[in-house]
């Protein structure tokens, strides 16, 4: 037998409450919506007694068979999300002593963490009596979208700005009030937030689908707390009592948390990851919302960078702007377990976590760990990245899983683990830009510094990551803590100067003219054009894009533009320091490694033998050595020479980076519009190579 529609003028169920328990707020209006969207029925009796339960697993009453009739109630498990919803707003406004209905020209606030819950919020408030009143104007509802909070937050602001001039009552719903404008919360009347959804409001409804069985909700309320309000839709489409108490039974299976952390709001200096995360946002709510196909969405990221710049917390921060479940794992957490059939269960057990709480997000920490199964002189190694790739793909085809991964060295990954298909778009997490660092000191330091000093501060901290900025406040408070004194700007500074002390403005100079060079020089060979330029303390950087393959004279333009940074210098200053040969990473490690390129790797030498890069230098034969030698002194006198002849425009670029500290691709662009590409001078080259 099936349940008719609860008749909206009967005793809800719970009105004759158990003694100390208060009759479930909006349950009659709750009945009376799924009512209104389903045929009439006879009056049907409901046992109110054991509404609120306290015991671990709450029973709910059972009606006599004989007072159960016949009849077609079935209501979509939508209408049934929707009275939860209802529930949950009566709850809300049952907590507040203040009406939630704000008076004209007023408004009240709604704290809701989810967009599917603000969805509906905003969809059911405006015709709940609570906030009309028969006779009375509907309040206005107004809602954060979800999607990009600085944005939303942006149009929330306008558009509650014009309903409270032209005198609306407005009731916002938003996760984040703390930031609207302060004009807008001082004309707050009430706020107040959404409860979740509770084992009460839960087994009033699961009684009125299925009155005649006893249902067990196997979750404490804090349990329940953490379960997406879609994830209950199967509980409320289940036709038997039986099938709903399994569904719940699999939801209460190892139920992870939905994300509670950082937002991509909280992430500073990071634009391109940013951007590629705020995209998945959107795309989740378009597939939430049926609009768009999963096969759509891109699903897989690899974030790749130095330690500390905050890739972990980039990961969390995607989860904390979709709302959606966050399982962390990484190769120590699952080596601990044991030996390697136990490492390989911990690993599948997580990625289970993952497809239960979905919508959800994997995230594998250092997942260099799982290196090249050819590095690897047992069977142990092989054994893992084969079940690690097994995990991958049944998580690639699950529907609402997106799988991000973080490394500090993407060489020693197996390559099988980051191909496309598997992840998808890698991303390259750097030290914050200058934005980056000034807006991280702006949030830490509020009212604290002048405008002036926290610009001086950005420059002087360009560089360090998001975790060296963090230990730099937190250090700052601690010699404040050790004076006895108030926390001020000048422990700040104290703090900063002991990590990075201000460059001396000379050199400063010297390394604008450094990456001027850089520039200019790669314009003038015809290089792919720069898409960033930074100076620091600490020294500079230009990034552009390589090529997908080369000629002798693409190899030889780019040993020109490597070294125009020494050459710049000396043309400008007089003489060169030591900013373009320290390291492995250096000016002039680059420029040796493409001569050794040309030589014996890519056969553009005088011979077709192949010959390993790693092969130390003083192995190398004293003919090679001297063709290597001859290459990198014909690429520094071409690239001294283009800076002679370019000299303007590299004291112009190095003056916007020494006012601007970076440089975009379009300011690059326009700092460099009137070079003419020149071709390579490659004197001393021959079809054969070098002479």
């Amino acid at each position: 037998m099936t349940k008719p529609p609860p008749n909206p003028q009967d005793p809800p169920p719970g009105a004759d409450v158990i003694e100390g328990l208060p009759p479930l707020p909006g349950l009659h209006e709750a009945l009376a919506y799924i009512a209104k969207g389903n045929p009439p029925a006879p009056v049907v009796k409901l046992d109110p007694g054991l509404e609120g339960d306290d015991d671990d697993d709450l029973e709910l009453g059972a009606l006599d068979e004989a007072d159960d009739p016949v009849s077609e109630f079935r209501p979509d498990p939508s209408e049934m999300l929707m009275a939860l919803m209802i529930l949950r707003i009566y709850g809300a406004a049952a907590s507040c002593d203040q009406p939630l209905r704000p008076e004209p020209g007023l408004l009240s606030t709604v704290i809701i963490s989810g967009p599917e819950d603000r969805r509906r919020f905003a969809q059911i408030l405006p015709d709940l009596p609570i906030v009309r009143p028969k006779g009375a104007q509907a309040p206005v509802v107004a809602i954060e979208d979800g999607s990009t909070v600085d944005r939303s937050i942006k149009e929330l602001t306008h558009r509650v700005e014009g309903l409270v001039e032209r005198g609306k009552p407005v009731i916002v719903g938003t996760s984040r009030p703390e930031r609207l404008p302060a004009e807008l919360l001082a004309l707050e009347s009430v706020r107040v937030i959404l409860p979740p959804v509770d084992r009460r409001m839960l087994g009033a409804l699961l009684e009125v689908l299925h009155p005649t069985q006893q249902i067990l909700i196997p979750m404490d309320d804090a349990d329940l707390a953490l379960v997406p309000a879609i994830h209950l839709a199967p509980v409320f489409a289940a036709e038997t009592a039986d099938q709903a108490a399994d569904r719940l039974r699999r939801i209460a299976v190892k139920r992870p948390a939905v994300s509670a952390g950082p937002t991509l709001d909280d992430v500073h200096g990071q634009p391109e990851a940013v951007a590629a995360l705020r995209q998945v946002v959107r795309d989740l709510q378009e597939w939430r919302a049926g609009r768009l196909e999963w096969s759509e969405v891109t699903k897989s990221f690899l974030l790749v960078g130095p330690p500390g710049t905050g890739k972990t917390m980039l990961a969390q921060a995607l989860a904390g702007s979709s709302g959606i479940t966050f399982v962390k794992t990484s190769y120590s957490d699952c080596q601990k377990m044991g030996h390697q059939g136990d490492f390989l269960r911990e690993l599948n057990a997580s990625a289970d976590r993952a497809q239960a709480g979905a919508p959800a997000e994997w995230f594998v920490d250092e997942i260099d760990s799982f290196h090249h199964r050819g590095q690897s002189t047992t069977g142990y190694m092989v054994g893992v990245v084969n079940g690690f790739l097994t995990t991958l793909d049944r998580l690639s085809a699950t529907e609402g899983v997106i799988l991000v991964a973080a490394t500090n060295d993407v060489a020693r990954i197996d390559p099988a683990v980051i191909r496309a298909g598997r992840f998808d778009k890698h991303i390259r997490v750097n030290p914050p830009d200058r934005g980056g660092v000034r807006t991280f000191l702006s949030s830490a330091l509020v009212g604290m510094m002048t405008e002036d000093h926290l610009d001086r501060l950005a420059d002087q901290m360009m560089g360090r990551t998001g975790a060296e900025l963090t230990a730099l406040v937190r250090d700052a408070r601690t010699r404040a803590r050790a004076e006895g004194k108030p926390f001020s700007a000048d422990h700040v500074q104290a703090a900063a100067d002991a990590v990075q002390p201000p460059l001396d403005p000379d050199l400063m100079w010297r390394v604008c003219l450094h990456e001027a060079g850089h520039l200019v020089a790669g314009a003038v060979f015809g290089l792919p054009a720069a898409t960033s330029a930074r100076v620091t303390p600490t020294g500079g950087e230009v990034l552009r894009p390589g090529k997908p393959s080369h000629t002798r004279e693409s190899i030889r333009a780019y040993q020109c533009a490597v070294l125009a940074g020494r050459a710049a210098e000396e043309v400008l200053l007089g003489d060169i320091s030591s900013g373009g040969g320290t390291g492995a990473t250096s000016d002039l490690a680059q420029a040796t490694r493409l001569a050794m390129e040309a030589e014996f790797v890519l056969g553009f030498g005088p011979t077709l033998t192949w010959v390993p890069l790693e092969t130390p230098y003083f192995l190398l034969p004293e003919a090679l050595r001297q063709r290597i030698e001859a290459s990198l002194q014909v690429a520094q006198t071409e690239a001294r020479a283009a800076m002679d002849r370019h000299r303007t425009a590299v004291e112009r670029v190095a003056g916007a980076l020494s006012e601007r500290r970076e440089l975009d691709a379009g300011l690059i662009a326009d700092l460099l519009s009137d070079i003419v590409q020149e071709p390579v001078r490659a004197e001393g080259l021959t079809s054969a190579g070098v002479e």
